[in-house]
């Protein structure tokens, strides 16, 4: 039975390396060889978390994202939706300018039994607003701020897009790494297993114990698969937005900002491409609202027309014209009363939504720097507690070959310290993302890696 386990495990082990091996040159990073590299990598993470200088520099970061953040389907829609608004804003505009037409025609006119004759005509007619009372100037100004409103909707896209991007780099990041610590504590498991027989074989150990060795090692090699999963999904995420160029990704440092800009005021809600967007949105109802009203009084046109109608019988007949007229809408069914009730009721629905994000807003802002807060500490006690997992392990190690600790004990301080190292990973991946959800929720990000806002 023994020695179905050793082979069990010997053959886990060639496939491991094998598996390594394989993938080594794509996905993964270069395997740890023994329990001194793992303890560099290690204290690498913790002085990084310590001491940000250690980390890439983040020009790296903005440099990596910004080529794929102008390529993606989305932005390149945000363009055409800037080119959409331009031309309804222009539609808007064209009520000020003339409106001329002109027709003309030709055919049969019958005056009676054997009185035919052919007839031809045209006409050209220009017709002037001159004045309606300002309706058409607040429509104007109205599409205006529709536009605006429409920029700040798509900046909150673009923003959107951005955190997506910064995010996935991230958690290949984070991928990676936990993926080389989980190598690293296989080949540690491996070289405590063979130290392990060598004990036996001098009589220092038991068969049980060494039977536990290899448990532990089985253990560690079943965590492998699933990681490696977790890299290469994370790392096709990536390619959605950097194709078959996947770059190479390090954590880097944060952009350094006034911690001032984060108090949550009147002025950094302004900021916010939410509370731009529906701010305009209720400037262009309250405009669109006083046109609705503003069209009850009527226009002034300044019409301008030419006629000329030739039968064939007698000289053509011409006829010009220049007339200004004033038009009403005396009773148009209750429509116009109608249309400004809705104008004025969209007024109020409208402010009553924007109160509702600022409130939502508060909070989101609120929490954003809450939650970067928690994090920024987090690595910092978690820095903390992978020193203090190294020294117990170091002890129980020690204590284990003086025979004064079970060898439980040392799998348990093992544990402790692969865990620990992995939950400062993961502190310090999450410190960085909910920075930059902090800079996106205060509309901050874009102009942070001059993307535009």
């Amino acid at each position: 039975m023994i020695r179905s386990i050793e082979f069990k495990i010997l053959f886990c082990i060639i496939c491991f390396i094998s598996f390594s091996a394989k993938v080594q040159g794509s996905d993964l990073v270069k395997p740890v060889k023994d329990d001194t590299e793992l303890n560099s990598i290690v204290e690498t993470l913790v002085l990084q978390a310590k001491d940000q200088s250690r980390l890439a520099d983040f020009k790296a970061l903005k440099r990596m994202v910004s080529e794929p953040f102008s390529s993606t389907p989305l932005f390149l829609q945000t363009l055409e939706s800037l080119k959409l608004l331009e031309e309804k804003k222009k539609e808007v505009f064209a009520r000020f300018l003339p409106r001329v037409t002109s027709s003309v025609g030709g055919g049969i006119k019958s005056g009676g039994f054997n009185n035919d004759r052919s007839s031809q005509s045209y006409s050209l007619n220009i017709n002037q607003l001159v004045f309606d009372f300002g309706v058409t100037k607040r429509q104007y100004n109205a599409s205006k701020k529709e536009e605006v409103s429409n920029q700040a909707k798509i900046d909150n896209q673009r923003t959107e897009l951005l955190l997506q991007i910064i995010s996935t780099v991230h958690e290949v990041y984070r991928a990676k790494t936990l993926l080389l610590l989980s190598q690293g504590f296989v080949d540690t498991r491996n070289g405590f297993l063979e130290s392990m027989r060598q004990r036996e074989a001098l009589g220092g150990s038991s068969n049980a114990d060494v039977i536990r060795a290899e448990t532990k090692l089985s253990d560690a090699l079943d965590k492998i698969p699933l990681q490696v999963k977790s890299l290469k999904d994370n790392k096709s995420k990536l390619a959605e937005f950097f194709g078959t160029k996947i770059p190479e990704v390090r954590l880097t440092q944060l952009p350094i900002i006034d911690s001032k800009t984060f108090d949550v005021t009147e002025d950094t809600l302004s900021r916010n491409f939410k509370i731009r967007e529906m701010t305009n949105q209720v400037d262009a109802a309250k405009l669109n609202f006083q046109a609705e009203k503003r069209g009850g009084f009527g226009r002034f046109n300044l019409q301008a027309g030419y006629q000329n109608t030739d039968t064939n019988l007698l000289s053509p007949q011409e006829q010009s014209s220049l007339l200004l007229t004033y038009q009403l809408d005396i009773f148009t069914g209750f429509e116009k009363a109608s249309k400004v009730s809705q104008a004025g009721f969209r007024v109020n629905a409208l402010n009553f939504e924007l109160e509702r994000i600022k409130r939502e807003l508060v909070t989101e802002l609120e929490q954003s720097v809450h939650a970067f807060d928690a994090h920024a500490a987090l690595v910092l006690s978690r820095s903390e507690l992978v020193k203090g997992a190294k020294l117990s392990n170091r002890v129980n190690k020690e204590l284990f070959e003086l025979n004064k600790a079970s060898i439980n004990d040392l799998f348990r301080s093992q544990e402790e310290y692969l865990n620990a190292a992995k939950n400062l990973v993961d502190a310090m991946v999450d410190k960085n993302i909910n920075y930059y959800k902090m800079l996106a929720s205060f509309g901050l990000l874009l102009e942070t890696f001059d993307l535009g806002a």
